[in-house]
């Protein structure tokens, strides 16, 4: 609850500087993402095929000197079977990112590198039982903006991401995390 309190403050400091920000173009941006993210760990891929689908919406907000803060939510579904029964088995992965970002305003090609935190929540469903936890970890991205013109407020974004996100059950250590990239419509303002 003491991060969760943390985070809020965080959030709404962003906010409150992201009306004063100095980047005279872009202030902030609105992504439509989707992508592929695949869970390194390999109980996971004896369960679920490798790799999936993910989708969700990206905020940023201009902070100050082409640094830009972000929140990123997205979700994972996958089906699977159970190793031995063969029973079906679905699982939702919600990972909620936070973190920021360089951007390094070229013209028409923007780089950009950062970092942040993570939140994945995850239920999973089987004849066996229901679980809903979530875990904490950390990730790395980099990608690029590429502007059709100056002043046209839509662009697109490519990107790769990488997330640590090690679960405990019991004793053993099961990583959620994994390498993901994309691709998303951006919405500048």
């Amino acid at each position: 609850m003491k991060n969760v309190k943390k985070l809020t403050g965080l959030f709404l400091a962003a906010l409150c500087a992201s009306g004063t920000a100095w980047s005279s173009e872009r202030q902030g941006t609105l992504e439509f993402y989707t992508g592929r993210y695949s869970i390194t760990e390999p109980l996971f891929k004896t369960v679920y095929q490798e790799g999936g689908a993910i989708q969700g919406l990206v905020l940023s907000s201009s902070l100050i000197f082409n640094v830009d803060f972000y929140l990123e939510l997205k979700a994972v579904y996958k089906k699977g079977e159970l190793t031995y029964s063969k029973e079906p088995t679905t699982l939702v992965l919600a990972p909620v990112s936070l973190g920021l970002r360089y951007v390094l305003p070229l013209g028409i090609v923007q780089p950009y590198a950062g970092a942040g935190v993570d939140f994945l929540l995850f239920f999973e469903n089987n004849p066996i039982g229901s679980y809903f936890n979530y875990v904490r970890g950390y990730h790395g991205q980099g990608g690029v903006y590429i502007r059709f013109a100056k002043g046209f407020p839509v662009l697109l974004n490519f990107k790769a991401k990488f997330t640590k996100a090690t679960f405990q059950i019991n004793d053993r250590a099961i990583e959620l995390g994994g390498p993901e990239y994309g691709a998303s419509l951006v919405l500048a303002f």
